[in-house]
């Protein structure tokens, strides 16, 4: 049985503690911030200890001239998460505990996230090598907290987040194409692989490491590598599936063989027929348990299914992507939406229609279908730029 779920012994992540390194301010310098932020110390009580409770570990100053006592940071997080989804909940928790980070590690009252606490944590991010979009991500994360903080006259709004950039950069979409697709097909795999096997890791910590990974027995079917192709083949097989959609599919959205989902990002409904490609990948799971097609949202312990967490499955299916495409000699990388990107890719240079391809994608605007294939057209102006300059003779 395959298991995406990974487990660590308590304290084995103490060294990200150590190893992060206090705010340099503009001088670079080892230190706290650049100015107090009114920190308050997470030892301080007031009323309950719960997760109901904005105020838990203490309280700051007042909201603003609001005339009532503001949240701490920390402690608003759960109440503003509830009616969100648990990603957009997990992105306010990571958000928070980055600028706890930048203030030295001491929690802070919401109404002292002002415009120039606001830009200063901007440059702290951008200074430890945070990309544009992920520090975009954190500080919309902190406006939503700030916006939900100030519509409940916790804190007065004073707009701190005008002056910072909470868009999205462009990206380049990585897909492969058809001929890589054939190459991860036909791969091979030892049965006795496991996860882990030919991965880099330092001697003094390879004990420890085989004995994690060595969790995860091989199926009965086929290897643990091979489990990963099947999923990343499947999403490709299905009109380029997210993984999040292909976790949470069940053996009763399967009829006259259809294969009928909602996306969990907009809802929309998407139908595949389900192609002789993909009856031999499901065939290989018929057995093992669970309502759910695949072993990604489960596991089998005692021959009985256990939950396993989205979030773990996801960067345990990312993690495992990168060996796979090291073996199969993909140079770009695989990623959890390579097989998305790339569907939509080998589909335009097809000459599908970008409406059937949009469909496809259960995308409700072709504008957004766009973004996929960008890559490709370009590599089409390449293409008929040479073959002109080819029939010109220059």
């Amino acid at each position: 049985m395959f298991n995406f779920s990974f487990h660590f012994p308590k304290g084995c992540f103490a060294w990200v503690h150590r190893s992060v390194r206090p705010y340099s301010g503009e001088t670079g310098k080892a230190g706290g911030p650049e100015e107090s932020i009114q920190p308050v110390k997470t030892g301080e009580s007031h009323d309950t200890d719960t997760a109901d409770n904005p105020y838990r570990g203490g309280i700051g100053n007042r909201a603003g001239g609001t005339g009532r006592p503001s949240p701490l940071l920390s402690g608003f997080v759960a109440v503003a998460a509830r009616g969100v989804s648990s990603s957009t909940a997990g992105n306010y928790r990571t958000a928070v505990r980055s600028f706890i980070l930048f203030n030295g590690g001491r929690d802070l009252p919401l109404s002292s996230l002002n415009a120039d606490a606001v830009r200063r944590y901007e440059r702290w991010l951008h200074g430890r090598g945070v990309c544009p979009n992920t520090s975009s991500c954190y500080l919309r994360s902190l406006r939503a907290l700030y916006n939900k903080a100030a519509s409940k006259r916790l804190v007065k709004d004073r707009a701190p987040f005008r002056g910072v950039f909470t868009g999205n950069e462009k990206t380049v979409k990585r897909s492969i194409g058809a001929q890589e697709i054939r190459r991860l097909r036909t791969m091979t795999f030892p049965d006795t692989e496991r996860p882990g096997d030919s991965m880099p890791v330092p001697k003094e910590r390879r004990k420890r490491k085989e004995r994690l990974l060595s969790r995860t027995p091989p199926s009965r079917h086929n290897s643990w590598l091979e489990h990963v192709r099947d999923l990343f083949l499947f999403s490709f097989y299905a009109m380029g599936m997210p993984f999040v959609d292909m976790a949470h599919l069940r053996r009763s959205q399967i009829k006259d063989g259809m294969l009928v989902y909602h996306r969990q990002k907009t809802g929309r409904q998407v139908r595949v027929m389900l192609e002789p490609c993909m009856l031999d990948i499901l065939a290989r799971y018929e057995a093992e348990g669970s309502d759910y097609l695949f072993p990604i949202l489960y596991k089998l312990e005692d021959g009985r299914p256990h939950p396993v967490s989205y979030s773990c499955a996801l960067r345990r299916y990312n993690r495992s992507l990168k060996l796979l495409a090291r073996r199969a000699g993909v140079p770009a990388g695989l990623t959890s939406y390579t097989a998305r990107h790339s569907w939509a890719s080998i589909a335009y240079a097809g000459n599908v229609d970008l409406p059937v391809i949009s469909k496809a994608l259960g995308h409700s605007d072709s504008r957004t279908t766009l973004v996929y294939i960008e890559e490709i057209k370009e590599e089409r102006l390449m293409r008929a730029n040479r073959k002109l300059l080819k029939g010109i003779g220059v």
